[in-house]
């Protein structure tokens, strides 16, 4: 009887333990996988079927211009995992709706290492709502610069996806002890790529006008005849700069950026009348192209970067 009674007791004592460290297991980990941490952030996590996340997990809000009744819930993903120092890193988190066209859901999260587990210590599920501006958006390099000695910033590339538009844009947000800080303006944040077709006759159009020691285009006029029936001339439009940030002394330092941009338009040189009075233009294609500098300054009084007035060279 007192075997049994003592067998009972050291029954309840390994679950005791069992459970303690099963509690444990949830509150800490020992990696800094991606996977691991996404687990510790939101419970249930698993990167396949229940990767959908929804409050009280998330503690975020749709921005006011999204109809309640189109709010759902976020697929989160891992984006990037930092190492701050020994014993602390961030993890950055995107959310994209199930619904297409919703914005997509930039967010952060704080973890310090105590003995061999890292724990989560702080939480921002909300650093920016990114517009999708169309059917879809995408998040793609991700990096982290330093703005001056000790203060760091993490640098990302958004593209919001529409018909006919494919932009990337710049976003930077510095990096805080514990939250994210957005040092562009948000809507005013500079383009690193813009490709804009009116028509899928772009395409060629840029091929073509594009390869300028090709015998078959050199010296000649790219030329279009349409009926007034026909849709109007394709305008196509390419954008590409690269950026560079500057260190600082004790503010951060300035953003530089070499941009070169060609505008294609078809011009009407000419139309004609037939016998039954249907209208043909004629139309020739001008090639315009720019390159230049743009370059953007912190403001102290704003703690944001603002453009500097920067008039660009044109190139003929």
């Amino acid at each position: 009887m007192q075997f049994r009674l003592s067998f009972i007791k050291s029954l309840g004592s390994l679950l005791c333990l069992l459970v303690l460290a099963a509690c444990g297991r949830t509150e800490s980990v020992q990696t800094l996988e991606r996977r691991d941490l996404m687990r510790l952030v939101f419970k249930g996590w698993d990167g396949e079927q229940n990767a959908i996340v929804r409050p009280p997990q998330l503690k975020a809000e749709f921005p006011v211009s999204v109809p309640a009744d189109s709010q759902t819930g976020l697929r989160m993903d891992a984006l990037q995992v930092q190492r701050l120092n020994e014993d602390s890193a961030v993890l950055l988190v995107k959310g994209d709706a199930l619904d297409a066209g919703m914005p997509t859901l930039l967010a952060a999260y704080w973890f310090r290492r105590r003995g061999e587990a890292w724990s989560l210590v702080s939480r921002q599920d909300v650093i920016e709502w990114l517009d999708s501006a169309g059917r879809d958006s995408a998040i793609g390099n991700t990096r982290i610069v330093e703005l001056f000695p000790g203060q760091f910033a993490l640098a990302l590339e958004h593209s919001p996806l529409k018909q006919g538009l494919a932009r990337t844009r710049l976003l930077l947000f510095r990096l805080d002890a514990d939250n994210l800080v957005p040092l562009l303006e948000k809507g005013s944040e500079p383009d690193l790529t813009v490709h804009e077709e009116s028509g899928p006759e772009c395409v060629n159009i840029i091929r073509n006008t594009g390869n300028a020691s090709s015998a078959h285009t050199k010296g000649k006029h790219i030329r279009l005849r349409l009926r007034e029936t026909e849709a109007e001339p394709p305008h196509c439009y390419d954008y590409l700069a690269k950026w560079d940030i500057a260190m600082g002394g004790n503010t951060p330092g300035d953003i530089t950026l070499n941009f070169a941009d060609k505008h294609y338009r078809y011009q009407e040189i000419a139309h004609t009348v037939d016998n039954d009075g249907e209208r043909t233009s004629s139309y020739e294609l001008q090639v315009s192209a720019q390159k230049g500098k743009k370059l953007f300054r912190f403001n102290a009084e704003q703690q944001k970067y603002v453009i500097v007035p920067d008039k660009p060279k044109q190139k003929k």
